[in-house]
């Protein structure tokens, strides 16, 4: 079973509530030395916070304090002992883990505390250099390769289709929940996407990886190693999801109202000439239409739930930044949707 962020949407308390109660008990409980909080993570709504993090010093180190609200169904120190154990790269790895505290009903939170990780990210978002393209492309390879050899949850199921439609309908409910999108805004995308979801994901496997593979949550330290981060997140997922989460991480994030769809589409291609040179995606002889597959997926979340779900496209003095980039995943939904019909 892997965890569940996003589904837990309309159950999750605001966990910020706690932050100085919790803080105090953990700091006093670990000797950890907070200098300063370096995210804050929301499920959709910034009144709805699971996680809280923090740079400092723990014994004389670097490190990273994270506070887990949300109840997580693996622990992420579970996650990360389970991730080195098979891990057999020596240029990809996760960060050290220092001490933890599994998540507890009565407390209400878990903890861990890890080395901080002082390198750069692998790029910025939302726009990556040629020569970054390739470097994700050799972390890709080695990260599929060597550094997961093998799965360590059982799956909750092998069915692509039924997966993602469930993902799809809660998105739907959190985005009329939000009540900022016109029905005709998304619905003839759903039922577009429901369609071809149905014709080709059934011949999709679920496969085992990092359900969060962004420039985010990958460093590269000066030596020429990778460092993955929000271990949280290893899960199943259809195929190419990793590969098409990395690029719906660069698109969302575009807020640049002179950015045409035709710029949009050159950037997203050269994304995919660079994924097409993987040597382990070379093997698949369906590559393209499984990406198109989980690009569709990407679009559509974009599309129904990622938006309104964002603090700044919520405010009317930007809704014009909202339906810019609206448009620009609506035209990218139906190039790729025009692939699969």
């Amino acid at each position: 079973m892997s965890n569940k962020i996003t589904e837990k949407f309309f159950t999750q308390a605001d966990f910020s509530r706690r932050e100085k109660e919790v803080l105090t008990e953990v700091t006093q409980e670990t000797g950890f030395q907070v200098e300063r909080e370096i995210f804050r993570g929301f499920i959709y709504d910034r009144n709805k916070v699971g996680s809280l993090i923090y740079r400092g010093t723990w014994q004389g180190k670097a490190a990273v304090l994270k506070l887990q609200g949300l109840r997580p169904e693996v622990d992420e120190e579970k996650m990360i002992r389970h991730f080195d154990a098979q891990n057999q790269s020596q240029l990809v790895r996760v960060p050290e883990l220092y001490t933890h505290f599994s998540w507890n009903e009565k407390r209400g939170y878990g903890y861990l505390i890890t080395e901080y990780i002082d390198a750069p990210k692998i790029y910025q978002i939302p726009f990556a250099t040629s020569a970054q393209m390739q470097d994700f492309a050799h972390f890709y390879q080695e990260y599929r390769t060597s550094a997961l050899t093998r799965s360590w949850l059982e799956p909750e199921t092998l069915d692509s289709l039924a997966f993602t439609i469930k993902r799809v309908n809660h998105w739907r409910k959190i985005s009329e929940s939000k009540k900022i999108l016109k029905p005709k805004d998304y619905l003839p995308y759903l039922k577009r996407f429901t369609d071809l979801a149905e014709k080709h994901l059934k011949t999709v496997k679920m496969v085992f990886c990092h359900g969060h593979l962004t420039a985010n949550d990958v460093f590269k330290l000066a030596d020429g190693r990778f460092v993955i981060l929000s271990n949280l997140l290893w899960s199943y997922r259809p195929e190419c999801y990793d590969l098409a989460f990395n690029l719906w991480a660069c698109t969302k994030d575009i807020r640049d109202l002179n950015y045409t769809f035709k710029d949009l589409l050159g950037y997203v291609g050269k994304w995919l000439s660079v994924y097409r040179q993987i040597p382990v995606v070379k093997k698949d002889k369906d590559f393209e239409r499984k990406m198109a597959t989980a690009m569709l997926e990407r679009c559509i979340g974009v599309i129904v739930v990622d938006l309104v779900a964002t603090e700044f496209y919520q405010q009317q003095k930007n809704a014009k930044y909202l339906y810019h980039l609206l448009g620009l995943h609506q035209n990218l939904f139906d190039h790729f949707a025009c692939h699969l019909e």
